[in-house]
């Protein structure tokens, strides 16, 4: 069974913040209205602009619209201040039915303590009973430039191991047009137990491989999705729930000017028995120089990956079923991407272009069809406990 590397940190939320900052009539009429309080962490030493960013955030959980008002759908609209660089002393907590337009605004972090969950982004997940995709949800960000590096390295420190956006126990999750640089070890993007989300757009550029990992670089998902189990659920019930309705579009994956490629662009690695990530349409997508396969999906089941082009990868498109428990799969679609070239490894290996693995009997994978696809090889490993639509593309 494959796990997630990471230790489950907690969301260490300052529940008793004080709102600061606005006129005193600004105040009043926010707490006649006030439900949920301040979910936003207020850490010493960040500047005005954060500040007031994260209060507006916290208007947002309540139902308090601030002058931009709201989006189509019917999302309140938070906005950065653009050209600003926001020093992040502590995650931001995004609210459901919040909007958080980030364009043209650069954030970093510097995290004031380790007891703080290492992830630049969580939505507002209200307790550890929250379970499903029961935390609130129609949630999106835009824009924005984001790196959890770079200020660390700035100060003539060692930046900690960190997502930058991540996604617990919700539904109705927008992420588009984001650009996000260098992550360490982990996920530039996040979904843990999401129904329907969609990442369109962005720009994920540059990872940090983690030392105890060179050789399992799938862990190197750039947009991973997970489950909520027991040692990696970052707020909420620790209940099994995967990901479903997931669309990762359009998005460009590479290395940056200062760090080496993504292991992958969108895959996962963790399966418990009986528990499978469904309904993911994985398409139009640009991914260069990957050092693993370049899109690796993992016990996921009703999964369509089309028209992506793949460019110096190690490998190309792999889907694997889970490795243990019962997980039987139904239903992946493998049609016209362009896979290569490929891009050997130190040894002169190159992976597949196009393959599939499944590797136990209680683990079998149905309804395939691999299709209308441009790749330099073909692999369908332990094909006994596969079955196709039709005969596979071999060549």
């Amino acid at each position: 069974m494959e796990y997630s590397r990471r230790d489950a940190f907690r969301l260490a939320v300052t529940a008793g913040a004080t709102l600061l900052g606005g006129s005193v009539t600004q105040q009043a009429s926010a707490s006649a209205t006030r439900r949920a309080g301040p979910v936003n962490p207020y850490p010493g030493g960040e500047d005005g602009t954060v500040v007031a960013l994260r209060h507006a955030l916290d208007d947002a959980a309540n139902g308090i619209a601030g002058p931009a008002g709201r989006d189509a759908q019917g999302r309140i609209i938070v906005r950065a201040r653009a050209g600003h660089r926001h020093v992040l002393r502590a995650n931001l907590i995004i609210p459901g039915n919040t909007h958080l337009d980030a364009t043209d605004a650069r954030f970093v972090a510097n995290f004031v303590s380790s007891g703080t969950s290492k992830t630049m982004v969580l939505n507002h997940v209200p307790s550890a009973t929250t379970g499903g995709y029961s935390a609130p949800g129609n949630i999106a960000i835009t824009g924005g430039s984001w790196d959890p590096v770079w200020q660390y390295l700035q100060n003539g420190a060692t930046p900690p191991a960190m997502n930058v956006i991540t996604m617990q126990h919700t539904s109705g999750v927008e992420l588009a047009g984001i650009t996000i640089y260098n992550v360490k070890w982990w996920h530039a993007i996040e979904l843990n137990a999401v129904r329907n989300a969609t990442v369109r757009g962005c720009h994920l550029l540059g990872w940090i491989v983690p030392p105890e990992y060179q050789d399992k670089l799938w862990h190197g998902e750039a947009v991973q999705l997970d489950l909520a189990g027991s040692a990696n659920t970052w707020a909420g019930a620790k209940d099994g729930t995967p990901c479903t309705d997931i669309r990762i579009i359009g998005n460009t994956c590479d290395k940056s000017g200062s760090q080496g490629p993504w292991g992958t662009l969108a895959g996962s690695h963790t399966a418990v028995p009986g528990v499978r990530h469904s309904r993911v349409w994985i398409e139009n997508n640009v991914v260069d120089n990957a050092i693993w396969d370049g899109i690796t999906p993992f016990n996921t089941e009703a999964v369509y990956i089309r028209g992506n082009q793949l460019t110096n990868c190690h490998g190309g498109v792999y889907v694997r079923a889970a490795n243990s428990g019962v997980n039987p799969l139904t239903t992946v679609e493998i049609t016209g991407n362009t896979v290569g070239p490929l891009r050997p490894d130190a040894g002169g290996k190159v992976r597949w272009g196009i393959g599939l693995a499944a590797y136990t009997q209680d683990a079998p994978i149905g309804d395939i069809l691999v299709a209308g696809n441009t790749a330099p090889s073909f692999a369908y490993n332990n094909r006994q406990w596969m079955t196709f639509r039709q005969p596979p593309q071999t060549s």
